[in-house]
């Protein structure tokens, strides 16, 4: 299966956050490893245009991306290999940069770095199974001949990328398992929801109608409303299978989670490449704070077009009180600068370092399924913390009971088959 750059750096850095999370796996994919270290990395590093970077903030940055003090060095050093990063004096200068192009880099360091045929079969098989889900059998036929694998070694990397968090597998019944991923419902969303909906009670695709139509008018909901509107069963399972996206947040006030579709960013192309950091839709909702928290005289957002496109244009914005407290996240994710008001002493400014990233949650907040009006409907607070929609669906499918998971791969069975 032949897969674009941009699309394969975007799985290796999908992979390299589930490896974060297993003891010495990274060993065994050190080229998906080494690549996807060095795209976190120099997604926060990189802006649109050139820029010099102090060691203090490099250090910070790097521990954004969990990168210790013992990787660093050896990812700097890929980086000034690929010509991305140069050292000067007491900081290191980096190559302006869009998101697609990081991702095209990421994917260059893993093919330079002499990839084992496993890390580029887990790759082909995630890609594969964002499309529809397989069957094992099938999936053990087609990466033993692709990547000419015995059958024994196709069934340990199936095993392994399991317990990874690379692929998902859930039986059907006793002698099939279903294997797919949680991108499954960035593309052809309408025909796979059809699919799912035709194997549903009369009253369950009412109530799933029911959330659909709350999405179209508000784009995001509490997981509380979702929930009571499809019940807690309904929703663990459609979650499970990446039908509806939750994003969670941590601020002052407490933990808050929401819920959207995964096709908001669709529109604009490949929803899973698009915004492969989640840094876009970080920005929305760090911006939805901005409106619906601060007060006007500590810097509340009334003109939410207006200021973006203002920040896409390159120009400082502020001072407020706010800036200084409300944008952490982006300014270690190497979205925003921040910078205290030389003249008004508690006060600070803001620059957008992204210029893509602007321009794609201007164009969700405008064209897509978010709208400025619509998601005041967030919860009220600054961004302390950001748990992605990827990391919630694992949490919840692990979470679920066997009955649940066997109801979970019946669905998968079913769009595989109503497609």
């Amino acid at each position: 299966m032949t897969i674009d750059k941009k699309t394969q750096g975007a799985w290796i850095i999908h992979h390299t956050d589930k490896l974060q999370g297993v003891k010495d796996a990274a060993n065994d994919y050190d080229s998906i490893n080494l690549a996807g270290r060095c795209g976190l990395l120099l997604s926060n590093l990189a802006a649109s245009d050139e820029q010099f970077i102090s060691e203090e903030k490099l250090q910070a940055l790097a521990k954004a991306a969990k990168i210790n003090r013992i990787e660093l060095p050896g990812i700097l050093e890929e980086l000034k290999k690929q010509k991305l990063i140069a050292s000067i004096s007491q900081g290191v200068s980096v190559l302006g940069l869009t998101t697609a192009a990081t991702l095209e880099y990421t994917a260059t360091i893993f093919n330079d770095a002499n990839p084992k045929k496993y890390e580029l079969a887990v790759i082909d098989l995630s890609e594969k199974t964002s499309e529809l889900p397989l069957d094992d059998q099938t999936a053990k036929e087609y990466i033993e001949d692709t990547y000419k694998l015995t059958t024994l070694e196709a069934s340990e990397l199936l095993s392994v990328a399991e317990q990874i968090g690379f692929i998902d597998i859930e039986n059907v019944d006793n002698s099939r398992r279903m294997i797919f991923n949680g991108n499954l419902f960035r593309r052809n969303e309408i025909q796979k929801i059809n699919a799912i909906c035709s194997s549903l009670s009369e009253s369950n695709i009412r109530k799933i109608r029911e959330l659909d139509d709350m999405l179209k008018g508000q784009a995001c909901v509490s997981i509380a409303s979702a929930r009571q509107i499809l019940d807690n069963k309904l929703f663990g399972r459609l979650q499970s299978i990446g039908l509806y996206d939750v994003s969670s947040v941590i601020n002052e006030q407490g933990d808050f989670s929401f819920v959207t579709k995964p096709s908001a960013f669709s529109k604009f192309g490949n929803a899973a490449v698009e915004d492969a950091f989640d840094l876009a839709k970080v920005f929305v909702t760090s911006l939805t704070f901005g409106m619906t928290q601060s007060e006007l005289d500590r810097g509340k957002i009334t003109m939410i077009e207006k200021l973006m496109r203002r920040l896409i244009s390159g120009a400082w914005v502020g001072p407020a009180t706010a800036i200084g407290h409300d944008y952490k996240v982006l300014e270690l994710r190497g979205v925003l600068q921040v910078k205290p008001s030389q003249q008004h002493g508690n006060r600070f400014e803001m620059k957008l370092l992204k210029k893509d990233i602007g321009e794609l949650a201007l164009k969700v907040i405008t064209s897509g399924d978010i709208s400025a009006e619509t998601i005041l409907s967030l919860p009220s607070a600054s961004i302390i913390s950001y748990t992605s929609p990827e990391q919630n669906r694992t949490y919840e499918r692990k979470s679920q009971t066997p009955q649940i998971q066997s109801k979970v791969g019946e669905l998968l069975d079913v769009l595989r088959t109503g497609m």
